[in-house]
């Protein structure tokens, strides 16, 4: 059985338990024949959600936001998820630690870069107002990919990372330290990322490889959890990218990384209903979950149960 997957940036530990399963061979247990898309392949030009809804791949790596928008588009697209690589969030919003700006309602004035993702400037504007400001913000839309370096270079005050992949990457390679605004300590009952998707065509028409490659991935992700040094060191032999060069950096991105992966009860994957509708009550309550044409959208307008599916875990 054969399997694309679209990754959401060029390959990094965001991706680990997906990777390690390549490298200890646990699709080819599965009878799987996976092929990873890298984003860089055609610069970044197409997200790997619209490949998805293109169905020019059977998988794709995206956020809670893109589920919601693609199923909240005018000609909807059914795209579902099927299993959260982290079971806690591992996100912030970021500025230089020797920075003035020491809670996100300093923010207000400051320059954001952005990847401009439907929701993804709402959301930061909504962070500052939950803190006291007013959440007027100047958006700033970098041309290239490691926003971090726009605030390590100061022409931005402030971005949104993953920790465990920036934080080290900052540390280790600019002597760059963050503080870090995470949603969830300001009132945000943010979603799941990076989450594993699929179009719901591929989950009824793919549901035997699509569940194969689940129970491989989840074998991946577990040896991560227990095995962040062995798995650093793993993908550094097996993976020829210049991010995978510095087995330091890999190593401590992976130790980061290690707590957010299982649930409390050591889960893998499984998502949690109330989570996904706290996240999009949220969205409607403070108007960030707006159409197209930017009117606020109501909870009759969403249907919840469509957005994600543990089925694959039966």
């Amino acid at each position: 059985m054969r399997l694309t997957l679209a990754l959401d940036w060029s390959p990094n530990t965001l991706h680990a338990g997906y990777l390690v399963a390549e490298a200890k061979g646990y699709y080819q247990d599965e009878s799987l024949n996976v092929t990873f898309i890298s984003p860089e392949d055609d610069n970044y030009a197409t997200t790997p959600a619209k490949k998805l809804s293109n169905k020019e791949v059977q998988l794709a790596i995206a956020p809670s936001e893109s589920v919601i928008s693609f199923n909240t588009l005018k000609n909807s697209v059914p795209l579902t998820a099927v299993a959260a690589a982290l079971q806690k969030d591992a996100s912030a919003i970021v500025v230089r630690a020797n920075s003035d700006i020491e809670r996100p309602a300093q923010l207000n004035g400051k320059v954001f870069a952005s990847y401009n993702a439907r929701f993804e400037n709402d959301i930061v504007r909504q962070l500052i107002k939950n803190d006291g400001g007013t959440g007027d913000i100047q958006i700033s839309s970098p041309e290239y990919l490691e926003m971090w370096r726009t605030v390590a270079d100061g022409s931005v005050d402030a971005t949104w990372v993953f920790l465990p992949w920036e934080g080290p990457k900052a540390r280790l390679e600019q002597n760059l330290s963050f503080r870090a605004f995470s949603l969830g300590d300001y009132g945000i009952p943010y979603g799941y990322s990076p989450l594993l998707i699929t179009h719901a065509d591929f989950a009824t028409e793919e549901s035997n490889a699509i569940q194969a490659f689940i129970r491989a991935a989840e074998k991946g992700w577990r040896y991560v959890a227990e095995n962040p040094d062995g798995s650093a060191e793993l993908l550094h032999q097996h993976i020829n990218h210049p991010d995978w060069q510095n087995l330091s950096t890999i190593t401590e991105s992976m130790r980061m990384l290690t707590p957010h992966i299982l649930s409390d009860e050591g889960l893998w994957g499984f998502m949690d209903g109330t989570r996904w509708q706290d996240f999009i009550e949220w969205m409607i309550k403070t108007k960030v979950l707006k159409d197209v044409h930017g009117v606020p959208m109501n909870i009759g307008q969403v249907d919840t149960s469509i957005l994600y599916t543990n089925e694959f875990f039966k």
